[in-house]
């Protein structure tokens, strides 16, 4: 098929890169084959971008509430709208099935809704008015300024779509540097969105994070920074904003656990829940169960249902309507994932793949791999102690509670983890103990998610919160104003 070469957007207009030069996007799941090329943008094209946002920024702010929501609305409906070509390139470009791409587009309308059900609650948010005998005190939340967000390839509509629809409705602009893995796609939903817009007010620019995302953090005029990604380029972004005292809001991924207790009933639904959390595209995803911990009187049979439910997969090209899950997305990820089981591997444990390939002639020219599980692994092995990102589960076994949570914050990373039990008052206890950002009871995933609450990390996940009131407080300062006497 012929490939897809999209141009930047920058001021309400469609560029090429300053220097004109093109980056090629790569299938993962044919390497030979170009999903399309992006551009290869420089600290000059960020310039541009920030100047437009900056340009923006003031009469975009000075529009009353209900009209920026009204534009944001537009844009999500615009959105939800788009032809197939959105999701298809999206899947052409990082691998995953077309049903999660869609999924993908779809979910910043959803995010949004929150807080355009709740205009008036908002409303009073940002400008929060009291007066009494001692006179006239005024709270104002006003916008930060121009916002750059950094987005990762895995959910890159999603993920922009947290940071973007609470920015805007805020005050804010945007200049969005999306991952080279996976600009397409998210130029297809800013032709969406961007029509709802005046001009200026987002902008996206394509390149390497090393070249664009480095000038955007750098940037004078860019007053905060919204970032999903790996630690490295978080501490690199974090190190550029606190030279200049800027603020930002990190997500950082996590090492998340699952922890099944001696009560579970250990039925097909847990099992295909569980099954979901760690193989939902192809377990790249920051918030997918990476480590699962099961009481040892259940731990055979816990293990066992999974294997089973796992042979039903079918790994292939995402787009072809018989397969379940995709390949990974690009060729450093899935080095540094079979470089982590093999290391498993040599060092005792027990890797085993299941499911089939859908086509067994192409394997090898995609980065495919069968959804795995990790048994009879050391805890302080590094496909438990780190974020491997890919579909592989360990599976460890515990005595007592207090050991579950031992193992459970033996990491570096806090941002989601999860308790499944029969007796929910145990796991609201347990919960307590748990260092991360988000525990679910339950379930875990993307079906455990409420728009309305905050979602973020603690310690090297991160810190700030996106989604809900607080995510869209992040965005904002606050100013007093005041003509009270308190004394005298």
């Amino acid at each position: 098929m012929n490939g897809l070469d999209m141009q930047m957007y920058v001021d309400g207009r469609w560029r090429d890169a300053t220097s004109g030069g093109r980056i090629d996007v790569v299938n993962p799941a044919r390497v030979t084959e170009l999903a399309g090329s992006i551009p290869d943008g420089a600290p000059a094209d960020v310039d541009l971008a920030v100047a437009a946002a900056k340009a923006a920024q003031r009469d975009w702010a000075r529009l009353p509430l209900v009209e920026r929501a009204a534009m944001v609305a537009d844009a999500g409906a615009r959105l939800t709208a788009i032809d197939p070509s959105g999701p298809e390139v999206l899947t052409r470009e990082m691998g995953k099935i077309l049903a999660e791409s869609i999924m993908d587009f779809q979910s910043p309308p959803w995010g949004w809704k929150h807080y355009l059900d709740n205009l008036d609650d908002l409303a009073a948010i940002l400008t929060d008015s009291r007066v009494d005998d001692t006179g006239r005190l005024e709270v104002r939340r006003r916008p930060v300024g121009v916002v750059g967000t950094i987005v990762p390839w895995n959910w890159p509509i999603a993920l922009l779509g947290v940071k973007l629809g609470p920015a805007l409705l805020a005050g804010n602009t945007i200049v969005a540097v999306p991952s080279p893995f996976a600009s397409l796609g998210v130029l297809k939903a800013i032709e969406a969105i961007g029509a709802a817009l005046p001009a200026g007010v987002v902008n996206v620019v394509t390149g390497t994070g090393d070249r664009v995302g480095a000038a955007l953090s750098a940037h004078s005029d860019v007053d905060m920074i919204a970032f999903t990604g790996g630690p490295e380029a978080g501490r690199a972004v974090a190190q550029a904003l606190g030279s200049r005292l800027r603020r930002g809001v990190f997500e950082l991924g996590g090492n998340d656990p699952a922890v099944l207790l001696d009560d579970v009933v250990v039925d097909d639904e847990l099992i295909r829940k569980l099954v979901s959390a760690f193989t939902v595209t192809s377990g790249q995803v920051c918030f997918a169960v990476k480590r699962l911990y099961v009481h040892e009187t259940l731990l055979e049979e816990v293990t066992s249902r999974l294997g089973e439910a796992l042979q039903e997969f079918v790994v292939g090209d995402g787009l072809d309507p018989e397969v379940t899950m995709g390949p990974l997305a690009n060729e450093r990820q899935f080095k540094r994932f079979t470089a982590l089981l093999a290391e498993a591997e040599s060092s005792g444990a027990q890797v085993k793949s299941f499911g089939r390939a859908r086509d067994t002639a192409s394997w090898e020219g995609g980065y495919f791999h069968l959804p795995t599980l990790v048994t009879g692994v050391a805890a302080q092995e590094r496909i438990v102690t780190e974020e491997q990102f890919g579909p592989a589960l360990p599976i460890l076994g515990f005595r007592t509670e207090s050991e579950a949570i031992s193992l459970v914050n033996s990491t570096p990373y806090g941002l989601t983890s999860s308790i499944w039990t029969a007796d929910p008052s145990r796991a609201w206890n347990m919960a307590g103990e748990i260092d991360a950002g988000v525990t679910f009871i339950n379930k875990h995933g993307m079906a455990a998610f409420d728009p309305g609450a905050p979602f973020g990390g603690v310690k090297a996940s991160g810190y700030g919160r996106e989604m809900g009131m607080d995510g869209l407080l992040e965005f904002t300062w606050t100013q007093q104003i005041s003509d009270r006497q308190i004394l005298g």
